[in-house]
């Protein structure tokens, strides 16, 4: 019984680790991308509340999806022309301490 006391013990402190770094992984994203985080609250928010269930709802959520197809498309195609959205990620990658070359 001691064993399986000892592993279920591990399990449990392997568990509170990773749910402690993921709370650390929000609280960063939180933190760099507010407008982003408070958006996707909100559309959760929107969507759990019954948002959907009507004709407004419908409609307002129509409009968000143009708007994010637009600016998606848009920096699309900035970044194809310009060549800038790898060198983007790079230098997000490098803020946060990650390399690719490991």
């Amino acid at each position: 019984m001691g064993a399986m006391n000892n592993s279920a013990e591990a399990i449990s402190a392997d568990t509170d680790e990773s749910l402690h770094r993921r709370e650390q992984d929000v609280g960063e994203f939180v933190t760099e991308e507010p407008l982003t985080a408070l958006t996707i609250v909100s559309g959760a928010g929107f969507i759990l509340g019954g948002g959907l269930n009507s004709r407004i709802g419908l409609a307002l959520l129509a409009i968000v999806e143009r708007i994010a197809l637009r600016g998606a498309a848009t920096s699309f195609i900035v970044g194809l022309v310009t060549g800038n959205s790898d060198d983007q990620n790079s230098d997000r990658a490098k803020a946060r301490g990650e390399s690719h070359g490991n």
